[in-house]
Formats: C-alpha cells, structure tokens, sequence
C-alpha cells in the first residue's frame, strides 16, 4: 500500500518522513508523540496509516505505479517544448516584436514571463505530477471547481479539431513543394483569375517587372511601387500608370493559389459550399499522423518527440543560414531587433506582451496537468518548468530572424519596405513565405524544408491537446486495459475527425477564423484566475509548499506564494478586462462577417464555460448537511486527493536535486 509518504528503515517504525530527501530527510515526525504540529494534518494522517502498515509487518511499503510513465525524463521535457512551441511562435510573436520596438519589446516580455507565464506553469505542472491525475481528476483538490478541468478537456477538443485544419494544409502544401515549377509562382493554372500577376524584382527609382499570363484588357503601364497587404494586394500606382478599370484589384500568384486552389474559398459565411475533397483526404492523413503518435500513450509519444520536437531546431537553422546571406536579409533583422525605447511609454505595448505570453504559452488548456501526471514522482518539475519557458519563448525569438530574414530579402526584391509586407497569421505561412522562398535557388528544396518545420512543430502542439482528451476519457474508466485505451484514442480521432471536416468546406476558412477569434476569448483566463485562487486561497499556498517539498525534496521559494495569491490573479483580471474591453467583431481580410456571426463567436466562447457553474452546483447539491455545510464541504479536498501512487520512498529519491 502506499499512502504518499515515507517511512524510515530503522525498524521502530516511529518516524515518518515527509520529504523526498537527496541526503537527509527534510521533515522527521514522531507519530507517537504530539509532534504533528511540524507538519499539516493531511500529512500526519499519512504517516500514522503507515506508522499501522509498518506494526502489521508490512516492510515495503511501495506499491508498483497504476499509470503509464514516461520512460525518461527528457521523453516528457521534449515533449513539453514540443507543445509549447507551436505556429504561433513563427508567425505571431516576430510580427508583435517588429511592430512594438523591435528589442524593446523582449522587456515587457519577460517581466510577463517571470510574473505569470512561470509560476502559472510550474503550478499546472506540480499539481499534475503530485496527483498523477488527468486535467479531470486533479480537481480532487477543490471538487466544486471539478467544471475547470471539464472546460480545459472541452478547450483541448476544440483547439484540437482547429489545429488539424492547419496540419491538413501544411500537408497540402508540402506535397505541391515537390513539383516544378512551385504552383503558387505561376499565373497559367486552372485556379487563376484575370487578375493574377507574377512579380520578379524592383530597384530604387526603377518599375515592378510583371508577368501576367492572364492579362485583363484594359490595363496598360507599369508599377513604380507595390505595397503588399495582409490578404490582399493593394497597388499603388506613379503618373506613368494608364488605368482604364480602376476598381481592378490584383492579386499575387501566391494569394491566388491559397485562396482558390487550397482553399476554394466561397463569397461568406453564408455560403458554405461543398466539402474540398483534396482537404478532407489531407484531413484524413493528418488525423492518422496524431493517432500514430499517441496509440500507445507516453509510450509512443516519447519516442516521436525525439524527431518531431528537436527536427524543427535543424530545419530553422538551415533556412536562417541561407537567409542571412541574401540580399536585403540585414534590412529585415534590423528591422526586427533595432530598440525603439520610446515604445516602452506606449501602454500597448505591454497589453501586446502580456496577451502573447499567456495565449502562447499553452497555459489553462490541461496539456501542462495531462503531460506531468506521466512523471515520476520526484521529477525535478520546477527545473523543467525554468527550462521550458526559456526555450519556448526563445524559440519564438530565434525564429524571428529566420522570418525577417526572408522577408527583408522580399523587400529587396520588390523593393518595397519592410513594414508594407510583413504579415501575421496564415497570411505569413501559406502566402508570403511561399512566395519569398519561390525566389531562391532551389526553391523546391527551401519550400520542403520550410514545410517539413511547420509539420513538426503543429504534430507537437497537436498531440498533447487531443491525449488530454484521451487522458481525461481513459481515467474515468476504471482498471483500463490497453486494448479499451486503443478504442477509445481511435475513437476521439475519428469523431474529431467528423466534426473537423466543416472546416474543408468553402466557407471552412470563415468558420477557421470565428473560432479563432472566439475559442479562448474567456474560458482560458477563467481557467487560470480560479487556479490561482484555488491553490493560493482555498487549499492554501503555504499547504500547497508543503506538498511539493515533499515531492521535490526541498521546498521551492515562497515568492510562488505571493504570485499565486495576489500577483497571478490581478494580472489575469486585467487580461479579461482588457479582452472584453478591446473586442472587436471577427473580420478576414477584407471580408466583415455577418452580425449572427458574433452571436455564433460568442457562443463559442461561452460553452467552454458552462461547465464551471454546472459542476459547482452539482457537488453542492450532492453533499449531505446544510446550505452552508454542503458548500464548505464541496470547497474542501476529498478523500482521493492526495500524493500519486507511484511515491517513492525517500531513501530511493537521491537523484532529486531543486535548482
């Protein structure tokens, strides 16, 4: 039997350790005595269980773990960077770091990362591996707030079935890199319209050479200037231009080949189309991708993050090696890194900051509890957790060079500025990459490898969303057998899969976007404001340092106190403030949706939430006494709150070390 503690070996049975000890036990309680003040209740009653177990002659007091581990430490750390990680590292954050002070805007940002991304992440990390419990049942700490761990799964499923959408048209794209010549580089294909138009290169005080396969009657001269928008082309045209249509709007081969052929897109909203049976197939293979990678649980994850999470890293620096060295390349990097300290004053900036750190950092959706609760017990999670916020969100600046890079090579090549092209989103990865990488050497070779990243980096992010799902489903069956395991992972995928092909029709784009916008907009915050509260307030921050010095050896700094009590919560109020203050109605592009459309998005963001009041009323109603009891009762942890089982005996622990 194994209650979560530790007993020492000296054969009397007297003392009971509650530190995972390198060299010496942390905490010695004499159960036979009245020193239980050392330590809290719940612990004391822990080793007096053991103090009984120890009488009754039972020497070994461990147990084999129930739940799957992962093999190796690095196994789970490769596949949290792997997670965190993900598009939005290469195509969000170079764009908000250019546009707010270049440098500059690293200050805010790690003020952020120091007083929110990192102890919100080692508290979701360290309650997962101290419970060896789902996003679900980690909430044994506080079951009326059961609901949190129901939203999170529900948010995973939701930003699950989003990101396939975007593995299906990385997969797409990677098999059009192989042809010759690149397809979004040319104007004579079916997809094409009138207006398509080919750019090759312009220099200072010279014109635009442009190749139009299917030249639109009417338009004769040249372009001394070209500005590039984010989803569309708008030119901007000198005296020597004759214009006989002037509503004519031109778009790039680029453009043309990602709106037409890719997407298909229809008029709106409205008009939802049919189904792209060329997305549902690369669907289909994207959604047996994720089954591969987690058909055996950490088991098999743990051995695909060694390629999926480091290949990105060989991939990026291949691309930046190249990019640096053409032309225009310096233009680029400056303009993503040169300081502008002004924009320090502008309040913006740090709102910028401070929503990229918490919506990039995988915060609130389960991912960090699900993938901690595989972890042995004295794993060093607060070092993992360090590790983790460094490398991911330097990824994010690491990746900017390779994107401004390019995009300053761009520039010299239509000799437009920097600022004019420089896109967010999609638009960077599907149309102004492509594009700029189509000017290269080789560019099948640069396009390949280009897409190869984005595959790995989305398979990692991916993964770990849809196995909270699995994660969740698995540890509300009892004693499951891996073959009901197997079932139920193929049959998340397949009705993921299901819901995700709405996404493949015409309209799928427009759909893309309103759950984009909407997804996160509230639940996510709520999530982490009530954990904040949940640990610092209700089970107790000094409570809960007590429970990780007794997983960790040592008890981490009390700053973690004072942050998940006070810091966190204010910060993240401001975060829901500031998003419900600034919201704005979904457009794309040029396309402004409907007004139903927002009535949609806000049901979107809402349904998440519903199941947080629901489980709150639902453990009050269940629990036996008064109104006030029941709901004192339901606040407090229950009886399957506790140490995970796998606990080891402080005498095994000696490779526990705290940074």
């Amino acid at each position: 039997m194994d209650f979560g503690a530790t007993a020492n070996r000296d054969g009397k049975g007297k003392h009971c350790s509650l530190g995972a000890a390198s060299d010496v036990d942390i905490f010695f309680i004499d159960v036979d005595t009245t020193k239980q003040n050392q330590v809290s209740p719940h612990h004391f009653e822990i080793c007096t269980k053991m103090k009984t177990l120890k009488e009754d002659g039972e020497d070994s007091i461990k147990e084999e773990p129930t739940r799957m581990k992962w093999k190796r430490s690095l196994d789970f750390l490769l596949s949290l960077i792997g997670y965190g990680v993900g598009i939005g590292n290469i195509w969000r954050f170079p764009y908000l770091c250019a546009k707010n002070g270049g440098a500059v805007f690293l200050i805010p940002y790690a003020i952020f990362m120091i007083l929110l991304a990192l102890p919100l992440t080692f508290l979701e990390l360290s309650i997962g591996q101290y419970s060896g419990k789902s996003t679900f049942d980690v909430w044994d700490i506080c079951p009326a707030f059961r609901g949190l761990g129901v939203a999170a799964t529900f948010l995973s499923g939701i930003n699950s079935m989003y990101f396939n959408m975007i593995l299906a048209w990385i997969l797409y794209y990677l098999v059009h890199s192989f042809m010759s010549p690149l397809p979004w580089t040319t104007c004579d294909n079916w997809w094409n319209t009138d207006n398509c138009f080919v750019q090759t290169y312009v220099t200072a005080n010279s014109t635009l050479n442009e190749t139009n396969t299917n030249h639109q009657p009417g338009i004769n001269g040249t372009y001394g200037r070209h500005q590039a928008y984010e989803y569309g082309i708008n030119l901007t045209m000198d005296s020597t231009t004759n214009v006989t249509n002037s509503s004519l709007k031109h778009t790039t081969a680029s453009e043309e080949f990602w709106n037409h052929n890719v997407l298909r897109i229809s008029e709106g909203l409205d008009d939802i189309g049919a189904m792209q049976w060329h997305l549902v197939v690369a669907l289909v293979v994207g959604w047996l991708m994720i089954f591969l990678c987690i058909v055996k649980g950490v088991k098999s994850v743990g051995k695909v993050v060694y390629v999926t999470a480091t290949l990105p890293y060989v991939f990026i620096t291949i691309i930046l090696v190249r990019a640096v060295t053409l032309p225009g390349a310096m233009d680029g990097i400056k303009f993503y890194i040169i300081p502008d300290f002004s924009k320090l004053a502008n309040i913006q900036v740090w709102i910028q900051a401070l929503m990229q750190i918490f919506f990039s950092m995988g915060i609130g959706w389960g991912g960090f509890t699900t993938m901690a609760s595989y972890n042995k017990f004295n794993n060093n999670i607060l070092r993992d957790s360090i590790i983790y916020c460094i490398v991911g969100e330097g990824t994010s600046f690491y990746a900017g060079f390779v994107v401004f890079s390019v995009l300053g090579f761009m520039s010299h090549k239509t000799g437009s500025n920097v600022a004019d092209i420089v896109k967010t989103g999609p638009g960077l990865a599907f149309i102004t990459y492509p594009e700029a990488l189509s000017q290269l050497p080789l560019p099948q070779l640069w396009a390949v490898l280009f897409f190869l990243m984005l595959l790995f980096v989305a398979i990692d992010s991916m993964f770990v969303s849809v196995e909270v799902c699995v994660t969740t489903i698995t540890d509300l069956i009892p004693n499951i057998k891996s073959r009901a395991r197997l079932i139920v992972t193929a049959g998340t995928c397949f009705f993921m899969f299901l819901f995700t092909l709405v996404y493949t029709t015409q309209a799928g784009i427009y759909v893309f976007q309103l759950v984009d916008w909407y997804m996160a907009a509230i639940t996510l915050i709520l999530i982490t404001i009530l954990e904040s509260i949940v640990i610092g307030w209700m089970y107790g921050a000094d409570r809960y340092l007590d429970d990780l010095q007794m997983m960790l050896g040592k008890r981490p700094s009390v700053l973690f106190k004072y942050l998940w009590r006070f810091v966190n919560p204010v910060i993240l109020i401001f975060v829901l403030i500031s998003t419900l203050v600034r919201y704005q109605p979904p457009t794309y592009g040029d396309y402004v949706f409907p007004p139903y459309a927002s009535g949609i998005g806000w049901i979107i963001a809402l349904s998440s939430a519903v199941p947080i009041p629901i489980w709150i009323g639902k453990e009050i109603m269940q629990r036996k006494g008064t109104l006030a009891q029941k709901i004192k009762a339901s606040f407090k942890p229950n009886a399957n709150w506790g140490p995970a089982k796998d606990y080891k005996l402080a005498y095994d622990t000696s490779e526990t070390e705290m940074m």
